[in-house]
């Protein structure tokens, strides 16, 4: 899928005075989004953030028509991939718990609470972090990574979206995930493909991308389960702690 993505990226013409549009800007936009991906507070997928990536280039090649109105849906949407960042949306006395279905069909279990997050695959294999540090164990390799969170800055999809055309942007209302109200947003591609952002109302966290294309309709994941947790009964969940005999590759240590 992301080795598809950037053979997409890298296929677009585009004009040499824009760095973004540099093969130099495409391989770092697209080596942010891999980066942000280790600690993204999506719940589902990788999707939207290469959807909007192309979609900011092309609208790129014209005028960028800046919002004048604060509350313009391109700044909203700017402000919501913050919150889901920093995790502001959630209350700080509770973990936000969601269960998703990949296209695998493997059940992915995460739990978010401010900046810290802890993700678990069916298969054994997890990733948490403390907001500083970011440590992943693989089940099948016996080896337990970690990593130093060097990347704190606003996550690209925020920075797209600050400068994003808002005539883009269409708001469609509230609609219901999981008997929970949703803010769902259409984002327009081109012609042919839209894109649909589903914020959870009461969070402020991504919980569903539908990407439309030519009419047909694709997800890369379905969200099962939402549901809050009290924090203080479960502050182990954001530990960094190898499972017993694992392989410890720790490049926080110089």
């Amino acid at each position: 899928m992301r080795n598809k993505i950037k053979q997409e990226l890298e296929n677009i013409e585009i004009p040499k005075e824009f760095e973004l549009m540099s093969q130099k800007g495409i391989n770092k936009a697209y080596s942010e989004m891999n980066n942000n991906r280790k600690k993204s507070k999506w719940l589902i997928g990788f999707i939207a953030s290469a959807a909007i990536l192309l979609l900011s280039i092309g609208s790129l090649s014209t005028p960028v028509v800046k919002a004048s109105i604060q509350n313009a849906l391109n700044v909203i949407l700017a402000d919501k991939f913050k919150k889901m960042e920093n995790g502001s949306g959630i209350p700080p006395e509770e973990v936000l718990v969601s269960v998703e279905e990949n296209i695998n069909g493997e059940l992915i279990t995460t739990y978010i609470s401010g900046s810290q997050e802890r993700t678990e695959n069916e298969n054994g294999d997890f990733s948490v972090s403390d907001g500083k540090t970011i440590a992943s164990y693989t089940k099948n390799d016996n080896e337990f990574l970690i990593e130093t969170n060097d990347n704190p800055g606003p996550p690209i999809e925020s920075k797209i979206f600050s400068e994003f055309e808002k005539e883009k942007i269409q708001s469609l209302g509230t609609k219901k995930i999981l008997d929970r109200d949703a803010e769902v947003y259409k984002i327009t591609i081109s012609y042919e493909e839209t894109l649909e952002l589903w914020f959870d109302k009461t969070t402020d966290v991504l919980v569903r991308e539908v990407q439309i294309i030519n009419g047909k309709t694709y997800e890369e994941g379905k969200l099962i389960s939402l549901k809050t947790i009290d924090k203080k009964s479960n502050l182990d969940l954001f530990k960094i702690e190898a499972p017993k005999e694992a392989n410890i590759i720790d490049h926080t240590k110089k």
